[in-house]
């Protein structure tokens, strides 16, 4: 009976992996936010997809100015996506809206929230940044970001 039921939910199981593996319809759950920070070692803005453990380390110590051990990532698994807007204007909010499987690409949705120019300056300049651990995909990946300013 035992053998008859896990056999039964073998094809099940399957499925469920490979929903997680292949981002091929619209997903917002295909990505965790791993960490998010505000003192970046740069005010530039950047938008980077990081595919080696060798890679995370460089941007964990020299960009992202963090201590410790920076976490084991099985990048044949998993990509991460590296967001930063800059602080060139003041970032309210940042997210990530979805990650929509498309048949060529893959297209990864932000959403980027400013204060308008009229809005009091903050007393310490923050250089926001947030990485998105992510399904490694074979298609390109193709990042759209949605800028929304606020008037004050």
């Amino acid at each position: 009976m035992k053998l008859k039921l896990m056999l039964g939910l073998l094809p099940w199981l399957g499925l469920l992996g490979g929903c997680v593996e292949d981002l091929t319809a619209d997903d917002t759950r295909a990505f965790e936010y791993l960490a998010r920070g505000d003192s970046a070692q740069s005010g530039e803005k950047r938008i980077q997809v990081i595919s080696s453990q060798s890679s995370y380390d460089d941007v964990f110590y020299q960009l992202l100015n963090r201590s410790g051990a920076p976490e084991t990532i099985d990048f044949s698994r998993y990509q991460l996506l590296l967001v930063m807007p800059g602080s060139a204007q003041q970032m309210l909010k940042q997210d990530v809206l979805a990650f929509q499987g498309q048949n060529t690409q893959v297209e990864i949705l932000l959403s980027t929230h400013y204060a308008g120019a009229n809005c009091p300056a903050p007393a310490v300049v923050l250089q926001p940044w947030m990485l998105v651990l992510f399904p490694r995909v074979d298609k390109p990946l193709l990042v759209q970001e949605q800028v929304t300013i606020s008037a004050c």
